[in-house]
């Protein structure tokens, strides 16, 4: 007679299949996250130990004006991003969610721009755009007009990093968005276009709120990715020019004033403002998403 012999529970198998994910979370996200906390509090000049300050590194950073001026241009950065993505992806989403020729094609080449790294993005726009011998400003002297300084001029240059940042960005807005209006319930834009509702209201009314779950999931994620915008710095002006942002100014702290205390500060500061901005967010969108259930 056989009998089943059970060697675990079914807790003990499911924490059996999850344990090399705790594993890679606790040596990836935890452990790092704990020790630049416990870095924040200490003076360390990659010399000697570290020496327990307290919150004097916190309060060094609270009163730098060189930070102030890099999270004010990175909340300038975020904002006109975030909508400038919405806005042209909302209009690239109807304009891609209608049947037309070549719509495969045309969906391709608009997805191109997510596969370049952004440091290979940076560096390729460098190139095009510089003011002597870059293919835009050669393009440009067509029409007449003559040596645009994108890169060199402290007029042009951040402005013209967040024009590099959402062309490469846009393609994210563009498809979740195109994914939404694809799964739109019919029947009721079907009984709006028989009660005699035009275009714009029936956008206004209908698609813009079942849409709005995943305009608040855009917003989240690019606030979350342009708070840290690194590459498009490194492959252009390298912080100079005022286009130093709050993520090139915790890396030039760190590691090129070798300040690794304040560096890891300013790194816990971006951490907890990040999770206030995504609380605040998700309690958005938890509303929005309850509103279209």
């Amino acid at each position: 007679m056989k009998t089943d012999k059970k060697y675990m529970s079914d807790r003990q198998y499911g924490w059996l299949l999850i344990a090399p994910l705790c594993v890679v979370l606790i040596a990836f996200m935890i452990y790092p996250t704990v020790y630049a906390v416990f870095m924040s509090f200490q003076r360390y000049l990659m010399r000697g130990s570290p020496v327990y300050v307290g919150a004097d590194n916190f309060r060094y950073i609270l009163h730098d004006p060189e930070m102030w001026r890099a999270l004010s241009r990175t909340v300038r950065l975020v904002v006109i991003c975030v909508v400038v993505e919405l806005v042209l992806g909302m209009l690239l989403a109807l304009l891609l969610n209608r049947d037309f020729k070549g719509q495969n094609v045309i969906r391709g080449l608009c997805f191109m721009p997510l596969l370049i790294s952004p440091l290979a993005m940076s560096l390729i726009w460098g190139y095009m755009l510089n003011n002597q011998y870059g293919i835009i400003n050669i393009m440009l002297s067509w029409i007449g007009i003559y040596n645009i300084r994108w890169l060199s001029s402290i007029q042009l240059a951040l402005y013209t990093i967040m024009g590099m940042t959402i062309w490469q960005w846009l393609p994210f807005s563009t498809f979740v968005l195109l994914a939404g209006l694809k799964g739109l319930p019919k029947d009721q834009f079907e009984a709006a276009q028989v009660d005699g509702s035009g275009a714009f209201n029936t956008f206004r009314r209908l698609t813009l709120p079942t849409l709005k779950p995943l305009i608040m999931i855009i917003v989240l994620l690019r606030i979350m990715w342009l708070i840290r915008t690194f590459d498009p710095l490194y492959g252009t002006t390298r912080g100079g020019l005022s286009t130093e942002l709050f993520d090139w100014y915790v890396y030039r702290m760190a590691f090129v004033k070798f300040d690794v205390g304040r560096g890891t500060a300013l790194g816990v500061f971006s951490l907890v403002i990040t999770l206030i901005i995504a609380k605040m967010l998700y309690g958005q969108l938890m509303k929005a998403m309850q509103a279209n259930s």
